[in-house]
């Protein structure tokens, strides 16, 4: 089907042998949209508003974010000058070895933001330059200059590799399997998809999912749904219905009972969040 919000693509932006690209937009306004490809952007001129999953932050030179495939986001700049970055469109499979290198599955915390990360624009015109002009050894090299710019970034979110879940029995390949599920929860996916992920039989990857999310994969799987839905209602003005296929269900009338199910409202209730304040940021989006 036709994306509803706007879905940027690596086969559009990046080379099969290059796993990273940069790019120095100046940007004034950036609809609500997302990729299916992890984003790290540092701004190094002007202001805007960001608005990410629905919350709005103000950006600025030095202040950079990663965000994930799961993530959506606008941006409105502020002032008379555009805002000026760096934007790296980085593949998802490298960008996961790096977060696993981390010790800990580290997707579950992204999108990451720092206010101080300038430091970081050495690293990024070399990864721009690599990408630019291929040269021996330049898909090792960006390989290495993300994985710098991601314990980097980590770094300055204090996610260390000293908090590494050790839970026994916890191997690389189930942890593989869940971020698969967070990275393609609006697509189709079914538990063998994942079971295949952790080369396990559906069964016993049923009982390894359980034991390490606290959950069932279907509830697992609906509930990022369920919250990738909420987020784009309180920040679009897209309707229920296509909210109900960007999130990825099937019918309008499973979504509505599960999404009241799990926060005591409507989907069309736009204005009486169930739990807490709904997100904030510009509300309806229409830059």
């Amino acid at each position: 089907m036709t994306d509803l919000v706007e879905r940027f693509s690596t086969e559009s932006l990046l080379l099969p042998d290059r796993g990273a690209r940069v790019m120095r937009p100046r940007l004034r306004t950036v609809d609500v949209h997302w990729h299916d490809y992890y984003e790290l952007c540092l701004v190094v001129s002007g202001e805007a508003e960001h608005v990410v999953n629905g919350v709005a932050r103000p950006i600025g030179r030095g202040r950079a974010f990663l965000l994930s495939p799961a993530d959506f986001h606008a941006i409105r700049s502020i002032g008379p000058e555009p805002l000026g970055c760096y934007n790296t469109v980085i593949d998802p499979g490298l960008m996961e070895r790096q977060l696993a290198g981390l010790g800990r599955p580290a997707v579950a915390d992204l999108p990451w933001h720092t206010d101080d990360f300038l430091a970081a624009e050495g690293d990024l015109r070399r990864l721009q330059a690599e990408f630019e002009e291929p040269r021996l050894g330049g898909a090792r090299l960006i390989e290495s200059l993300v994985g710098c710019l991601v314990v980097e970034l980590a770094r300055h979110q204090l996610v260390e590799a000293a908090v590494a879940d050790h839970r026994p029995g916890v191997d690389d390949e189930l942890r593989a399997a869940v971020r698969y599920v967070d990275r393609h929860f609006r697509e189709p996916i079914s538990l063998a998809d994942a079971a295949r992920r952790a080369h396990l039989s559906p069964n016993y990857f049923s009982e390894r999912f359980r034991e390490y999310t606290g959950s069932s994969f279907q509830l697992y799987l609906q509930e990022r749904r369920l919250r990738f839905a909420r987020s784009l209602l309180a920040a679009t003005s897209l309707s229920v219905t296509e909210v109900c296929h960007a999130a990825g269900f099937n019918t309008l009338s499973h979504f509505g009972r599960a999404y009241r199910r799990r926060y005591g409202t409507a989907p069309s209730d736009r204005s009486r969040p169930a739990s807490g304040p709904a997100p904030g940021g510009l509300g309806a989006v229409t830059m």
